[in-house]
């Protein structure tokens, strides 16, 4: 991901239990960067998308080789997708970069 704004969403995967959804290496543009919030979304079609909650990611800040996760359990099965909700604190204003993104489905590694 490249300089994304709050509000970017990520692409769809399907799910039927557990996500995971790693970041490496984190930079905010124009600033010193040290948090990002992330939304775990189940993508329903024609209704309300549905937030499986939000997590605060911090150590992908910290130098080269930063990482930061999050894990969502009991999700209904369907397509999921993640937003960023606020960058350093803040909802608007500010640009995310993150090198790597992985999203993993299966539990049998947690």
């Amino acid at each position: 991901m490249y300089d994304v704004l709050t509000g970017f969403q990520s692409r769809r995967w399907h799910d039927e239990d557990y996500s995971q959804v790693w970041f490496t290496k984190c930079r905010v543009s124009g600033a010193t960067g040290t948090s990002t919030h992330v939304d775990l979304r189940w993508d329903r079609t024609a209704q309300p998308d549905v937030s499986w909650g939000t997590k605060k990611y911090t150590q992908c800040f910290e130098g080269s080789s930063g990482k930061s996760n999050g894990e969502w359990h009991n999700l209904s099965s369907g397509n999921h997708f993640f937003q960023i909700k606020l960058i350093n604190g803040s909802s608007s204003g500010l640009a995310l970069s993150v090198s790597k993104v992985t999203v993993d489905t299966s539990k049998a590694d947690s």
